[in-house]
């Protein structure tokens, strides 16, 4: 196999869609975690597996508890700025958990964590 070269390359992008959230009354902007916000999530997330007395055999409560984090990141208006702060997600989720969880879902998949999960399986 060969050495590339840097044109034969793609730079690479960060995976972004829209999505509607009729809470807010228009559609915000998600991404996927860039390389270092990854790997705090997944500091976080061990550190919470760690640190947890009963471990949840699911795993829900670290997921649960990175929500807001993964919204703060990754929710951005249309100038590209986080939309929300962690404790302003909280409070929107627990008014409107189902658009919070949608939105955290996606940052989710195009973070690629859910094509981690489905290659172990």
């Amino acid at each position: 196999m060969a050495v590339l070269k840097r044109a034969e390359v793609a730079p690479p992008v960060t995976p972004k869609e829209t999505a509607e959230v009729p809470a807010l009354g228009g559609q915000v902007v998600v991404r996927g975690l860039l390389l270092s916000e990854r790997m705090a999530v997944q500091q976080q997330i061990v550190t919470l597996r760690r640190d947890t007395a009963t471990p949840d055999p699911d795993d829900t409560a670290s997921v649960h508890a990175i929500m807001p984090v993964m919204l703060a990141l990754c929710v951005l208006d249309a100038d590209g700025l986080p939309l929300f702060t962690k404790t302003q997600w909280q409070t929107f989720g627990g008014a409107h958990a189902d658009q919070a969880i949608t939105l955290f879902n996606t940052a989710w998949r195009l973070s690629g964590f859910n094509a981690e999960a489905e290659a172990k399986n």
